[in-house]
């Protein structure tokens, strides 16, 4: 991580990767060296064979470290990068997979309705109405037999009465067959007339989204999240806000926090000492965590995900929709943390994580690069100590590794003029079906 100076000594610090599971908090203003400890920090995990995945909402450290691939991880790589306009990485969200899809499917669920909750607070504009209707049609998609539902075919859920009926009588859950009966006989203000679109329009920013569109609108994913997790391989991925705008980056960048789970999740068919750790490095993760995955924060060592989680300043998690018990959550279960310079405010808070070294002016005063820290070993927390981060270790990259990532960017991703024919196919194609078996 770095190292610790004491005239001419110089004391290496490392972080032990046995309590790497136990998840590492990084807090500093901008400037100090956060960029710089996560891409050292992912280098080393990159060279030493690890599987890793980086979500960048920025975009230079999303390139840094691309560039810095070794020739002997090359054919590890997968690129996610929705700047891109000609080709789209398919993510299903109603995807499941593995032995246990009902887990899988309930936690997606709710996880949706979590986005949604942060993108319009549900409290003021839905209820348990809206949610019992949306639940109702994400079921009804998920239990799908042929499994090739995708977000983007929802609304057709409520806009198509025969397609709708044609997907009940596949359905073998009785309760889903009753609750469709029921709504379908309902009047008034609850009539199906008037909820469709009042469910519908909460996923524009899904379905009209032509950003976003291809990549949750392809009904097989072309990134497959547990095959990565299980067999060490590298995700990166590019939410830089520059090329794709605030509230794309923090929609997409939940999606895949979203699948990254998910798939940990699935891993229970696996007993806990055959789970292959993979290291998860987020930054601003403030951006793309809702309760239900912030609540997971406790939950995933016991799934191998092993986090690196960095911010600006503690304001960041309380602030916004959906975020009520991030704070606690993050404080509450990393066991690593380490402090660049912080603002007032938070140097006040958490000095009580430093002392009795280091006082709240210290923490404010720490020059940059610089890093007040408490790493957990095997035996426990150390004491606080402060310790500077090395350099980051730029390479260029070289010309055959790129071009071989350049194949793995479409060989897992598809062109976005066909991903677009077959949505408007597969729209037409439902509502044929729909007629013929209504």
């Amino acid at each position: 991580m770095g190292c610790v100076r004491d005239g001419h000594l110089e004391q290496k610090v490392r972080l032990w990767h046995t309590e790497r599971s136990r998840h590492l908090y990084i807090l500093g203003a901008t400037g100090t060296g956060k960029s710089t400890l996560l891409y050292n920090l992912i280098t080393q995990d990159i060279h030493r064979g690890e599987g890793a995945c980086l979500v960048d909402p920025h975009g230079d450290l999303y390139r840094q470290v691309r560039d810095s691939i070794p020739s002997h991880r090359v054919d590890d790589v997968v690129l996610l990068d929705p700047s891109d306009r000609e080709w789209a990485v398919g993510i299903n969200l109603l995807e499941c997979n593995g032995s246990h899809r009902d887990v899988q499917m309930n936690f997606l669920i709710n996880e949706l309705t979590k986005i949604l909750d942060r993108l319009y607070d549900m409290r003021l504009v839905a209820g348990p109405i809206f949610e019992q209707f949306f639940r109702g049609a994400l079921q009804l998609l998920m239990e799908d037999s042929n499994g090739q539902a995708t977000l983007v075919d929802l609304p057709t859920v409520f806009e198509n009465q025969k397609f709708r009926s044609a997907m009940v009588k596949r359905s073998n859950n009785p309760l889903l067959a009753d609750f469709w009966k029921m709504a379908e006989e309902t009047r008034g203000d609850h009539a199906l007339a008037n909820i469709g679109p009042y469910i519908t329009s909460k996923l524009n920013l899904f379905v009209h989204n032509a950003l976003i569109r291809p990549i949750i609108g392809q009904p097989r994913s072309t990134v497959d999240f547990r095959t990565l997790m299980d067999n060490r391989k590298i995700l990166l991925v590019n939410l830089a806000r520059g090329a794709l705008g605030e509230l794309d980056t923090r929609l997409l960048g939940m999606v895949v926090m979203t699948k990254l789970i998910s798939a940990a999740m699935s891993r229970l068919d696996v007993a806990c000492s055959h789970r292959k750790p993979f290291m998860v490095y987020v930054d601003e993760f403030q951006n793309f965590t809702t309760d239900a995955t912030a609540s997971l924060l406790s939950e995933s060592r016991k799934f191998g995900i092993c986090l690196t989680l960095a911010n600006q300043n503690l304001e960041q998690l309380s602030a916004g929709k959906g975020q009520e018990n991030l704070v606690h959550s993050v404080l509450g279960n990393v066991g690593s943390m380490v402090l660049f310079r912080l603002g007032a405010p938070d140097a006040e808070k958490l000095a009580i994580y430093t002392r009795p070294n280091f006082g709240p002016e210290d923490l404010q005063r720490l020059p940059n690069f610089h890093a007040a820290s408490s790493l957990l070993t095997p035996t426990g927390p150390t004491e606080s100590f402060v310790f500077q981060t090395y350099p980051a270790s730029r390479r260029r990259a070289e010309s055959a590794v790129t071009e071989r990532m350049e194949k793995a960017r479409q060989q897992y991703s598809t062109s976005t003029e066909a991903v677009e024919e077959d949505i408007r196919n597969r729209r037409e194609a439902i509502r044929s079906v729909g007629a013929k078996e209504g």
